[in-house]
């Protein structure tokens, strides 16, 4: 029965298996996987493997968390653009002045004295008065400030973690890669064993 050497090829740099647990799986020796491997540069297409696999899914991710952040970039500034609009508004009050205008028409000639229609004519006006500094408003508008230049920190301090984890992440997988080559360090004695006893 041969041995599925491109099944063996692709779980070896597709994932973090050693040498031992593929020749128990697929029934072929240690040694013949390691020549194999060593003769086709396995550990090498492994550590591109990861290296390409590491780099899309940052790239992904770079991708996300720059949409995410154009868009609370976008909030900010749309908050902030009303924050002015409101500071300028702080001493300006609006007032309505309303008149109204009544007229009644008696024009029934059996009964002069009976109204026979009313009319009404309204005009609103509403009218920009300057006035005191709104306090209840400017403490608002200060409130508002503080939670913009928090989410900035907020962003801050999200993106310092990030980079730590990665920086964790890729320091794992360097000590795992570094931990598989040791546990497949293999021992080859040129003479035979006759030949140590001597």
């Amino acid at each position: 029965m041969s041995a599925d050497w491109v099944a063996i090829k692709t779980e070896y740099i597709t994932t973090s298996t050693s040498y031992r647990k593929l020749a128990e799986k697929y029934g072929v020796s240690r040694v013949q996987i390691g020549n194999v491997g060593r003769e086709e540069g396995w550990v090498a297409l492994r550590k591109q493997h990861l290296a390409e696999t590491l780099t899309k899914t940052l790239a992904a991710d770079a991708g996300k968390k720059a949409d995410r952040l154009t868009r609370i970039q976008t909030l900010t500034d749309r908050l902030l653009d009303k924050i002015e609009q409101a500071i300028t508004e702080l001493d300006i009050q609006l007032c309505k002045h309303t008149e109204k205008d009544r007229a009644i028409e008696y024009s029934n000639q059996e009964r002069p004295d009976k109204p026979t229609r009313e009319v009404i004519h309204e005009e609103e006006q509403v009218l920009e008065v300057s006035t005191i500094i709104d306090r209840m408003g400017l403490k608002q508008i200060a409130s508002a400030l503080r939670d913009i230049k928090e989410v900035q920190m907020l962003r801050d301090d999200l993106d310092r973690r990030e980079q730590e984890a990665r920086i964790a992440n890729l320091q794992r997988q360097a000590g795992k890669d570094e931990d598989n080559r040791l546990s497949e360090l293999e021992v080859v004695f040129a003479a035979g064993p006759e030949d140590w006893n001597e």
